[in-house]
């Protein structure tokens, strides 16, 4: 009765752990048709009528960008990891290439979304800091691998290190990766 018990509770354990990341896939396979309801290259009206009463801003590159508040559910995190607000990159022909989630400002909900995106994509290859820094004001881990389908996990954080902005970043365009410097999790050789 006790060994029956015992393999049943070892069976449940592994099912839970092991439960979120056998139904993980790639970053091609969560995002291929799009995000947050909205298809790769949809039209600036699709994404309007689809969350109304945003705004059109322009990023640093002098895109059209859309930004709308919006609570939604990200990588089936908890709802104090939920996003707050949406931004929908436009491409050059202003179909939808991107879209940019904003996040509560905490530590613990960039943990929780690197960590996810971690177990769901696989450890990040490429990543943008800054350089010469002392102190870096802002990090940036890509996952690259699915190109063109690159999700991107970034904070920007005050002179204590503690974040002012958090956002989980997906494209279908590859170019978004551009600058960022590979990077390698595989253990050094005298470690294996």
């Amino acid at each position: 009765m006790i060994k029956h018990t015992v393999i049943a509770l070892s069976t449940a354990f592994i099912a839970l752990v092991a439960g979120p990341a056998a139904s993980a896939g790639g970053v091609s396979e969560q995002f291929g048709g799009g995000a947050f309801g909205v298809p790769w290259n949809a039209p600036r009206g699709a994404v309007e009528s689809h969350y109304p009463g945003g705004k059109w801003l322009k990023d640093e590159k002098g895109r059209d960008n859309y930004c709308v508040v919006s609570t939604q559910t990200l990588l089936h995190l908890p709802p104090p990891h939920q996003t707050r607000e949406l931004c929908f990159l436009l491409n050059a022909s202003s179909q939808v290439s991107g879209v940019m989630a904003r996040m509560d400002a905490s530590l613990p909900t960039l943990l929780a979304v690197v960590n996810r995106s971690r177990t769901t994509f696989g450890d990040f290859d490429a990543v943008r800091r800054d350089e010469g820094e002392i102190i870096s004001h802002s990090t940036k881990m890509l996952w690259t691998r699915d190109a063109p389908y690159v999700v991107q996990v970034a904070s920007r954080n005050d002179d204590n290190g503690s974040p002012v902005e958090v956002s989980f970043t997906v494209s279908e365009e590859s170019s978004f990766a551009a600058g960022a410097a590979k990077v390698s999790n595989a253990p050094p050789p005298g470690r294996r």
